[in-house]
């Protein structure tokens, strides 16, 4: 337990060491400046008492408490602020504060998009997949990471996955694609996605679309699985790093992959 916990429980206090930690919680906003003598006055106790009960919760005295009590009080404020998905941590942060803010991130961004899916559109997505002869899978930048991861997982399925980026291979591999086929597009701002005559090419050939994207309306496609965009568009090119699109778009294409995989023996 950290120090503050530790107040709170009051495990074993005597009546004045509640009367003391009552106090500290009550004003945790001056103890980086209280002094023992300040404290012991203003709950009319004693530097000795004070000693003794920063001994129980196993600190060596009241200048190591103060410390400690102080960076409980912080982590617990910037525990209950909101994650900053464009900017979770700062140069001035703490190796330890970035391994939690990044926990952080990652436990909020998996939450948000558990809270927004719509399984219906994965279960059809899975059986799609399942029945495809070919998975072409279309993504740029950072999204292209998680293409190629998930396409090698989908060799566990025994099933033929085809990347396709943004260097002019989308037309070529359109035109082989037909009815037995699946084209999912991966974008998360929705910006880099099939070209309108790509779309009307696949639609002709009965080829099923599959849209992964927090675009607000997206248009002509057979299945679209949207997740809440907490990333801002304006600077998603420049952030330090796409933490919470891509972290979603794993966690999508995770439980894609789960479904197909529990469904394989199903066909």
């Amino acid at each position: 337990m950290t120090v503050l916990e530790q107040l709170e429980a009051m495990e074993d206090f005597t009546y004045v060491e509640k009367k003391i930690a009552s106090y500290i919680l009550e004003h945790k906003d001056e103890m980086g400046e209280m002094t023992i003598s300040g404290l012991a006055a203003a709950t009319y106790s004693s530097n000795a008492a004070i000693i003794r009960m920063c001994r129980k919760i196993e600190m060596k005295g009241y200048k190591e408490f103060r410390i400690q009590l102080v960076r409980d009080i912080e982590r617990r404020q910037r525990e209950q602020i909101p994650v900053n998905m464009d900017r979770p941590f700062y140069e001035k942060d703490s190796a330890s504060d970035i391994v939690k803010q990044i926990s952080d991130l990652m436990t909020e961004t998996i939450r948000t998009c558990y809270e927004a899916m719509p399984v219906k559109e994965l279960e059809r997505a899975a059986q799609w997949i399942m029945e495809a002869e070919t998975i072409y899978i279309y993504a740029v930048g950072d999204s292209m990471i998680n293409a190629i991861a998930f396409s090698n997982r989908l060799i566990k399925l025994k099933k033929r996955a085809v990347i396709i980026n943004q260097y002019g291979e989308g037309g070529a591999y359109i035109r082989n694609a037909g009815h037995q086929d699946v084209m999912m597009v991966i974008s998360y701002s929705g910006r880099n996605i099939l070209r309108k005559n790509y779309h009307a090419m696949l639609r002709r050939k009965g080829c099923r679309t599959i849209l992964i994207s927090s675009m607000d309306k997206a248009v002509g496609y057979d299945a679209v699985i949207r997740f809440p965009a907490r990333e801002s568009y304006e600077t998603y090119g420049r952030k330090m790093a796409t933490y919470y699109s891509q972290t979603s778009i794993s966690y999508i294409l995770n439980c894609i992959y789960g479904i197909a995989f529990a469904k394989r023996g199903k066909l």
